[in-house]
């Protein structure tokens, strides 16, 4: 007999086509038939009536590498549909670890997961294939498409100075970066406005990325600016596609900051005329208008060289604050912040930060707006996380339909019954997908039902060149979620994040329940996918 009848469902196959009435049957990890099956029996029966079955989704842009460690269940991610993601995005994954710069790597991935940092076993692996084996000796609740940050290996090598590599320090990060595809990971990632990323030029990350093309990999980038100088940054990552014939995907896509809003069509626009010259570029998004990060990314670049304690230095220096400040002023980052748009979101020595806006803190403390940012990270050490509200709705409306677009968490997964007192978070961790088929698909009508799960299911998994999933079809893996389509929305806010989604009714995961009427079964039926 088999394991799952699922009966009666809208079925959004995930090809874009429209939806259609059937069931399916799974057996094992496997979809074994689909149409109408009336004489077919199962272990376990799901009356789909009303509600919408489609692939599970896939989160193209995810930092759970960080989180799997610590909750294996990836609660906030799975709540909302996801059942594949793409994590050791930005550059900064946490292998590989050579010894000789295995602690100047850890403390400089310092402050990437707040609340639950302390919690990670870097014990347990150092080199890229030692953290997979982990998460499939640990069991997870979601399958993962692995990526290794150029940053990471940059630092494994060079540690976090600025400057250019030798030829050694090439071939040096040239193994590395083949030794990780070889163990598992489907590409490369670069981080380029976080060092030391950052301190790549575009000939180093071509040449480190021209070998990661020829062992088949994939090259996902945040750019290295998405405010003034993101065409610049998008001209660049097309430079790299187009000189290495690696696939490239851009990051979380947007145009951060006021003044360079009308550079989002501009942005769209290379890219498009990219691929008619056959350059392979797509890119992705989260439904939000704030972004979110560290607060030390708003200083200078040159300011953020040389890893934490050298940062604090500078942090403790009235001069270099005077420099920071002038060059936040008038250049990088910093220049197009609206620091009344700047949210803190969580500091575990500054609890009473959360919620509130540079631009108060600073007034109530007597200081600008610079000066409160310079004596946060120092009194933090730099454990300090925001959410900028840089982007435009209008914008957004538009990306959310461009025909290479694809969707993203840029999150991590979390539980909402955590402690009290914790980490605001930015909500996309538990909302984004949700959010785009109640607002863009529901409320706004800017997508078809159809149109937004073939980008969040069949798009994303051709794009990462995963022909087992990412459709429902005889054959191909059972993932799958079950959603009522009217009901279906976000919960989280900026304000209280912690919530999951409501209407994500069943989430199954290589044909294992991992979320029953709503309700997360403990399953840890992911897997680490492999690249073929």
């Amino acid at each position: 007999m088999s394991d799952i009848l699922i009966r009666r469902a809208l079925i959004a196959d995930g090809t874009g086509t429209p939806p259609f009435e059937g069931d399916i049957l799974v057996e094992g990890a496997i979809i074994r038939q689909i149409g109408k099956l009336d004489t077919a029996g199962a272990k376990k029966i799901i009356d789909a009536r009303g509600l919408v079955v489609a692939p599970g989704f896939i989160d193209m842009h995810c930092h759970a590498d960080f989180s799997l460690p610590v909750l294996p269940t990836a609660d906030s991610l799975v709540h909302q549909g996801i059942t594949t993601a793409v994590i050791g995005q930005c550059g900064l994954s946490p292998a590989p670890l050579p010894d000789q710069k295995r602690d100047e790597v850890i403390a400089g991935l310092s402050g990437i997961l707040s609340e639950l940092e302390a919690e990670i076993p870097w014990h347990e692996w150092s080199s890229f294939g030692e953290y997979l084996s982990f998460l499939t000796r640990l069991g997870i609740s979601i399958n993962v498409v692995s990526l290794v940050g150029q940053g990471t290996i940059r630092a494994s090598v060079m540690g976090f100075k600025a400057g250019r590599s030798t030829p050694e320090q090439m071939a040096l990060m040239q193994r590395e970066a083949i030794k990780a595809l070889k163990e598992g990971a489907f590409g490369l990632s670069t981080g380029l406005i976080y060092p030391p990323g950052s301190y790549a030029s575009t000939d180093e990350l071509i040449e480190l990325t021209r070998v990661v093309a020829r062992e088949g990999g994939l090259y996902f980038s945040h750019i290295r600016g998405e405010s003034e100088t993101l065409l610049d940054a998008v001209a660049e990552a097309i430079q790299i596609g187009r000189e290495t014939k690696a696939p490239v995907q851009v990051s979380h896509f947007k145009a951060a900051g006021r003044e360079n809003w009308s550079k989002s069509k501009e942005a769209l626009g290379l890219i498009e005329r990219a691929c008619d010259e056959g350059v392979d570029i797509a890119t992705d998004m989260y439904p939000y208008t704030a972004g979110s990060t560290m607060l030390v990314a708003v200083l200078p670049e040159w300011a953020q060289e040389g890893g934490k304690e050298v940062i604090l230095g500078r942090l403790s220096d009235p001069s270099a604050c005077l420099k920071m400040t002038q060059d936040m002023r008038e250049m990088g980052f910093a220049r197009s912040v609206e620091w009344d748009r700047v949210l803190i979101t969580g500091s575990p020595r500054h609890t009473e930060y959360r919620g509130r806006y540079v631009s108060e803190l600073a007034y109530e403390a007597g200081q600008t707006a610079q000066e409160w940012v310079f004596a946060a990270l120092l009194e933090t050490e730099l454990q300090i996380h925001m959410a900028i509200f840089a982007m435009s709705e209008d914008n957004r409306r538009q990306e959310v339909k461009h025909p290479v677009m694809t969707f993203c968490t840029d999150g991590m997964g979390f539980s909402a019954k955590g402690k009290s007192d914790r980490t605001l978070t930015h909500p996309r961790s538990y909302g984004a997908f949700p959010r785009i088929l109640s607002h863009y698909v529901r409320e706004e009508r800017l997508l078809s039902l159809e149109e937004a799960v073939h980008k969040m299911t069949g798009m994303a998994a051709k794009r990462l060149g995963l022909k087992d999933r990412g459709l429902i079809k005889p054959g191909l893996a059972a993932d799958l979620v079950i959603f009522d389509p009217e009901r279906v929305k976000d919960k989280a806010s900026y304000e209280n994040p912690h919530q999951y989604a409501e209407g994500i009714l069943e989430v199954i995961v290589n044909g294992k329940s991992v979320v029953h009427d709503g309700t997360h079964t403990g399953s840890r039926s992911g897997i680490v996918l492999s690249r073929t």
